[in-house]
């Protein structure tokens, strides 16, 4: 049956699908180093993850975010933290 319907179309449905995908997924609001959505980090844990990151930003070129998250939205671990990366 897909052999009737050209690959470019097969392509475009898949794309659509993906970015349907995509655009359903919620994301936290990125509100510090520490964003804790999930409400799972203690005030004392929170603080020392943000001293380090600080840290980390302060002594490399890189940056680092930590997010807890309630739900993946039935999605991978690593597609949400690719999108999230992308938000």
């Amino acid at each position: 049956m897909l052999a009737r319907f050209p690959k470019s179309a097969i392509l475009a449905v898949f794309c659509a699908a993906v970015s349907v995908s995509a655009a359903a997924l919620t994301f936290p609001e990125l509100t510090g180093r520490v964003v804790d959505d999930a409400g799972i980090l203690d005030p004392a844990t929170k603080t020392a993850l943000e001293r380090k990151l600080a840290d980390f930003d302060a002594k490399t070129t890189g940056q680092l975010v930590v997010v807890t998250l309630k739900s993946l939205q039935g999605t991978s671990i690593e597609d949400y933290g690719y999108q999230l990366g992308r938000h």
